[in-house]
């Protein structure tokens, strides 16, 4: 009979996943909330701002307390990490853009839908390919 649930150690995963995701979220809400609401950035321009912000403190995280990829090729797995972030940040970024000019939604508001199918991306490319064991 085929596992339901997803094994222990694939919970705390996941977990440890989420408090990274929620750190990067706050930072990159942050940076963005304050490029485009108090210095005018665009919201194309904070929104790019706000992800490579949230990105660097993302690989550390991820490398080393996640994915406890201490030993794997650093360079590889930064390549490969920024290969999944170009492609969660294309999908949300397409989200972000499709509720804005499309459905009239706020940028403050349709960041946040935009920023949970990133986050779905991500972990699930991060760990089929760049933190693979």
């Amino acid at each position: 009979m085929p596992q339901l649930l997803p094994s222990k150690h694939t919970a705390l995963q996941f977990s440890k996943f989420a408090i990274v995701g929620v750190s990067n979220t706050l930072i990159s809400l942050a940076v963005f909330y304050l490029l485009y609401n108090l210095f005018s950035v665009g919201y194309t321009a904070a929104n790019l701002l706000s992800y490579i912000a949230g990105v660097i403190n993302s690989f550390v995280w991820n490398k080393l307390w996640v994915f406890r990829a201490k030993e794997g090729n650093v360079l590889r797995e930064a390549i490969l990490f920024l290969f999944v972030f170009a492609v969660s940040y294309g999908v949300q970024y397409g989200v972000l853009h499709l509720l804005v000019e499309y459905y009239g939604i706020n940028p403050n508001w349709a960041q946040l839908p935009a920023m949970v199918v990133y986050t779905v991306v991500n972990y699930v490319l991060n760990r089929v390919l760049t933190f693979k064991k």
